[in-house]
């Protein structure tokens, strides 16, 4: 029994090898890559209307395995209508087979390693379902471009790629009769943001990027331009569609813009300088932004999109509400229009009751707020009031289904949707869920939003694809363009009850790690200790807010909502921030002299220079340390004038010779740090009071001694001086020296001559003459013979 189940497995597994992959219409994506890469480039049409015939998909297949590729065969395929919420979910998710109509497949040709085929097919919207899709229902359909190929004997689904298909009307079949239903209030939120790419400066600096992908993305064809054109040539203000479409801008992009067309430069990671190339392009797109925003809605964003639940739960609501507030003073300025007043739209639709008081307290007046229904608890959409201490917040919110087909579930091999990303089939999914609202929605209870995220991918011609799609459905009596002014001036429906704010634990997981808010806390604090040491003075340098406001601003930037859900890239961008931070506040500092400090005398003043690199004068206290050594006496404050130097004369005290080190530190005036301590090295060559009484107790004894050798000398002259008391005359004969008797040898006789004495006369004429021998050498007589 055992031998013949091992048998039935062993045929099964050789049968289902050999079969072919469209035997298995439902089979799911390989979990690894297989090595086969389908690129579409477009599909039409968008929308299906009742002049619709055929679907045309083009595209290119790519080998980027190591192996050949065989057996290859494509076909596009569908499932039947969507009928409801979750099913359009699992379809965004992958977990929709499609496969309710499954045509024949196309073949393609082998490709080997590196190779790639173009892919181009042409399937009837109606018809056999073996020859074509076999439309005839309406509704939004799920889509799958499907390859299946053989690799290394193995043959299954190697590549797929899905999208939401909307069916206004089944091609070739007449409207059906009766009045067509009221259309569905929408409303579009269009976000022209982008990573944050600024460093902080102060005026008279050249704007500073951290990388020149601006200049790419501002130029012909790059994603920011091909938004603006898009706006420009399919919804332009006038016309039925933009009256649903608010531009939603940050204001940080608008601002890095406008100063990089007066010039800037780029600091590579290793701090090198390089001129950068996009002003001109730069330019150009602000004054295109501005001509085609002006006169619709627009809504600022907070200062670099920056997360403010993040900001208020780590203490930094100052910077929440500075974020909302600067951000749409800065935004109407730059784009020469009027934004929506003290309206926000957060990231992700989410605000917490704490934040939401706090960017109540930036609000003048009235105040309203985009949500998405996920934080609003017992919310179905439209318009609610929210309850906001003593006052109320109006809520127009948005629909997270739309939001997740705007956004799309990434790169995950399951989903193969090209949802949210670059290329004209980013906003394919969009359009289907907004048509299946359109389609089974209640008009009545209020306007839809369509809400992509902040950090929106899509690139012009998603963009295009997405306002064509709106307009197919605008122009079919689908949807109605609802202002989002309009939405927040009618506010919420007669009798409905107050809305209650629910944060989603999604949002909160996903926020800016609290140390990275921390450390801008910590920043925050030295540009408030810089500026309140700034002692601004009319005509001389700039204004105080001219130079520490925008260094608040640059905080924000470490807490974009770019950086949320990857705590790596916020730290980096946190360190960046600080590190320049840092750098201004250290221009504030005591330069460090080429060599010693010589000090000759007791009371030596010491010399310092201290230095001002910032645009405005500061007052400052100069600190310097005394030490065994040196007593230092009270430093008064210094005012530096702006990018200056001052020289502070510091009175000392010396207290011994050598050399020591001395820390100067520049403070404010309540005594906060400005940089870093700098060191001093001083040389003394000044005694210490212990030398000095050494050396006098010295030269006391040595002048004892002298004056002690002098006296005795003068008395021992005294001692030999005359009757008269006096050194002259002649002094007094020495006694006679008895002539020397010898017994000469041989009998005779010696003679003796005088010698001379000791008197200090010599023998020639002296007065005291002595006997000598008259030989002329010692001890020998004239005669030769010895003496005795």
């Amino acid at each position: 029994m055992r031998a013949l189940l091992a048998l039935v497995a062993v045929v099964a597994v050789l049968l289902l090898g050999a079969a072919p992959a469209w035997a298995e219409p439902g089979a799911p994506l390989p979990e690894r890559d297989s090595g086969l890469q389908l690129d579409l480039a477009g599909i039409g049409p968008r929308v299906v209307t009742s002049d619709s015939s055929s679907l045309v998909v083009s595209g290119r297949l790519t080998n980027t395995g190591t192996s050949p590729v065989t057996g290859i065969g494509v076909r596009v395929q569908r499932s039947d209508p969507l009928r409801t919420e979750a099913a359009v979910r699992e379809a965004l998710a992958g977990d929709d087979a499609a496969d309710a109509v499954t045509p024949a497949f196309t073949d393609l040709p082998d490709l080997a390693p590196g190779a790639s085929t173009p892919v181009n097919l042409s399937i009837p919207l109606t018809g056999p379902p073996t020859t074509s899709l076999a439309l005839n229902r309406t509704g939004v359909h799920a889509l799958l471009v499907n390859v299946n190929a053989t690799r290394d004997g193995v043959r299954a689904r190697m590549a797929a790629t899905r999208m939401l298909l909307p069916v206004l009307a089944v091609p070739g079949q007449p409207a059906p009769p009766g009045t067509p239903g009221p259309a569905q209030p929408a409303t579009l939120l269009f976000p022209i943001v982008d990573p944050p790419h600024r460093l902080p400066t102060v005026p008279g600096e050249p704007l500073t990027l951290t990388d020149d992908d601006l200049a790419a993305s501002f130029g012909r064809g790059g994603r920011l331009d091909g938004l603006v054109d898009a706006l420009a040539t399919r919804a332009p203000v006038g016309s039925p569609l933009r009256a649903g479409v608010c531009v939603a801008v940050d204001p940080d992009l608008v601002e890095t813009a406008a100063q990089m067309a007066n010039g800037y430069q780029v600091r590579a990671a290793d701090g090198t300088l390089t001129a950068g190339a996009g002003a001109d392009a730069a330019r150009a797109w602000l004054a295109k932004l501005a001509g085609t925003v002006r006169g619709g809605c627009v809504l600022a964003l907070a200062q670099s999109d920056a997360d403010l639940v993040a900001l208020a739960r780590s203490g930094a609501s100052d910077l929440a509400a500075r974020a909302v507030a600067d951000g749409r003073r800065i935004a109407a300025e730059l784009l020469d229009t009027p934004v929506l007043a003290d309206t926000v739209w957060p990231i992700d639709g989410a605000l917490d009751e704490a934040t939401l008081a706090d960017v109540g307290e930036a609000q003048d007046g009235s105040s309203a707020v985009v949500l998405s229904v996920d934080s609003v608890e017992r919310s179905r959409g439209g318009v609610v009031s929210l309850a906001n201490g003593n006052t109320s917040t109006t809520a127009v919110l948005t629909d997270p289904l739309l939001t997740l087909a705007a956004t799309g579930l990434g790169d995950t091999p399951a989903s193969g949707s090209p949802a949210g990303g670059p290329g004209a089939l980013g906003t394919q999914d969009a359009l289907g869920a907004l048509a299946f609202r359109a389609l089974t929605g209640d008009p009545a209870a209020g306007p839809v939003a369509l809400a992509p995220p902040h950090q929106w991918r899509v690139d012009g011609p998603g963009a295009i694809a997405l306002l064509d799609g709106m307009n197919r459905l605008l122009t079919a009596g689908v949807i109605e363009p609802r202002a989002l002014g309009s939405s927040i001036a009618a506010g919420p429906a007669p009798g409905a009850d107050q809305g209650r704010l629910v944060y989603p634990v999604r949002a909160g997981a996903e926020e800016i790690p609290p140390a990275v808010v921390s450390s801008l806390v910590a920043a925050r604090d030295d540009v408030e200790r810089l500026r309140a040491a700034a002692d601004y003075e009319t005509g001389v340098g700039a204004p105080p807010e001219q130079v520490f406001d925008p260094l608040l601003r640059g905080l924000l930037r470490a807490a974009s909502g770019a950086w949320r859900g990857d705590p790596a890239a916020a730290r980096a961008q946190a360190d960046l921030v600080d590190g320049r931070i840092g750098e201004l506040v250290g221009s504030v500092k005591v330069l460090e002299p080429p060599g010693p400090f010589s000090l000759g005398t007791r009371d030596a003043p010491v010399p310092l220079t201290v230095a001002n690199g910032l645009p405005i004068t500061m007052t400052v206290r100069v600190e310097l340390t005394s030490t065994a050594g040196l007593r230092v006496a009270p430093i008064p404050v210094q005012r530096v004038p702006p990018l200056g130097r001052v020289q502070v004369r510091v009175s000392t005290e010396v207290l011994r010779a050598g050399q020591f080190t001395v820390e100067a530190a520049v403070r404010t005036p309540d005594g906060g740090a400005l940089g870093e301590p700098t060191r001093l090295q001083v040389r003394s060559t000044v005694y210490g009071t212990v030398t000095v009484w050494l050396t006098a107790v010295a030269g006391g004894l040595l002048v004892l001694l002298a004056a002690r050798r002098i006296w005795r000398r003068i008395r021992g002259d005294r001692k030999g001086s005359g009757p008269d008391g006096g050194t002259g005359g002649t002094p007094p004969a020495p006694p006679p020296v008895p002539p020397v008797q010898a017994d000469p040898p041989n009998g005779a006789s010696a003679q003796v001559r005088p010698v001379v004495g000791a008197a200090g006369t010599s023998g020639r004429g002296g007065k005291f003459p002595m006997a000598r021998p008259a030989s002329s050498r010692r001890g020998v007589s004239s005669a030769g013979g010895d003496l005795p």
